[in-house]
């Protein structure tokens, strides 16, 4: 019987279950970053600041570990820590001191550069809002980059990002929404020659905004921002691409910024082929092309989601031999609707209840978004 056993027996109830947090920071890699003496003095000064007094000590101990990997010709580090909390109310707390630490590290230039990529594992971490809400809460205070969501790698691992929200999943299904697959040729056309002609437009950005029509495809203006007009570079683009780019002023471009999408945003999410990445409240999780196909035996014939019908198997076997969005190969096989139903039951897009699916309850607010790591994020923002 562990200490913490002993200790439980002995109080009673009265002392409150304690919930481990494994926290770990991975760095982006330097071919300048020399892992010495230095800095291994300086960080067993800075992980005795942040040290914690616990009974229990989690996957990377209580006191914080500065790892080191070879990425290529550089060194990367991973910053490691665990706390063990009792008390609810002392979790954000603990959490936020294990942020500082990792913030601490990097600006004492302790950790080979900035931090790319953040991640959290208790138990339970996909079921546990409160606990999500405390980390969230946690990264603001210590980190300025806005709100973050949470992509779950695992059943107990979260990874602390950023998403790019685009559409709901129901109208990336429909394809009634501002991004539309129509435009993807014209988008990937401007994008390569951009991707060519890197100097001629160097003082530029370009982007597309999107506008809706009435019971059709969306219009799609593609445009520019910088300092100022350039004629030059509308007749280049419009000689290569037959794109004509409207000019925007930075103070109207800021103004209206929720307007104007970036051209890879914009094809990443009018793809009709492969999965997609879809936001449920504050969880990020993929869906795989075969789980976007099924989803389809959930709509009517008009494609309008049937977000409170249960259907029995036998009911989506039926559609499924029917469906024009499922591979032909798999519309007989009752073992692929067995499959996928039970992927998307486990990741909670549809719900079972006495051997009967619905959508899952909130399914028409889940997002069709992109997430970014946190290093990805701020090289995107650069």
């Amino acid at each position: 019987m562990t200490i913490v056993s002993h200790v439980l027996k002995a109080v009673g109830d009265s002392v409150p279950v304690p919930r481990v947090f494994d926290l770990t920071a991975y760095f982006e890699p330097s071919a300048h970053f020399q892992y010495n003496r230095r800095v291994r003095s300086e960080f067993d000064k800075l992980a005795a600041e942040y040290s914690r007094s616990t009974f229990m000590l989690g996957s990377h101990g209580g006191k914080a570990r500065l790892q080191t990997d070879i990425q290529g010709i550089g060194v990367a580090t991973r910053l490691e820590i665990g706390r063990l909390v009792f008390g609810e109310g002392r979790q954000r707390e603990q959490i936020q001191s294990a942020f500082e630490l990792f913030r601490a590290a990097q600006e004492r230039h302790l950790a080979s550069g900035p931090i790319d990529r953040l991640l959290v594992k208790f138990s339970k971490a996909a079921q546990r809002p409160r606990e999500r809400e405390y980390i969230r809460q946690a990264f603001a205070a210590v980190f300025d980059e806005g709100e973050c969501s949470f992509l779950n790698r695992d059943r107990d691992v979260l990874e602390l990002g950023h998403c790019i929200s685009y559409q709901t999943v129901v109208q990336y299904l429909r394809e009634d929404g501002l991004y539309h697959s129509a435009h993807r040729e014209r988008i990937e056309k401007v994008r390569r020659h951009l991707q060519q002609e890197v100097g001629r437009y160097e003082n530029h950005k370009f982007y597309v905004r999107p506008e809706a029509v009435p019971h059709g495809i969306p219009r799609l203006d593609f445009c520019y921002t910088g300092l100022a007009s350039d004629r030059r570079v509308e007749a280049f683009l419009e000689g290569y691409t037959d794109e004509k780019a409207i000019y925007v002023s930075p103070e109207e471009f800021h103004r209206e910024r929720s307007r104007y999408v970036e051209l890879s945003d914009y094809e990443h999410a009018s793809r009709r082929f492969g999965g997609l990445w879809v936001l449920q409240e504050d969880i990020v999780r993929y869906l795989f092309p075969q789980q976007v196909g099924l989803l389809y035996l959930f709509f009517d014939e008009q494609l309008q989601p049937e977000l409170q019908r249960w259907f029995t198997w036998d009911e989506l076997h039926v559609r499924q031999q029917n469906s024009r969005y499922i591979p032909k190969a798999m519309r007989q096989s009752q073992t692929y609707l067995e499959m996928v139903l039970e992927g998307l039951v486990r990741n909670w897009f549809l719900d079972l209840e006495d051997e009967r699916y619905r959508l899952a309850d909130g399914f028409e607010r889940f997002m069709h978004v992109s997430f970014y790591q946190l290093g990805e994020f701020r090289k995107r923002n650069q």
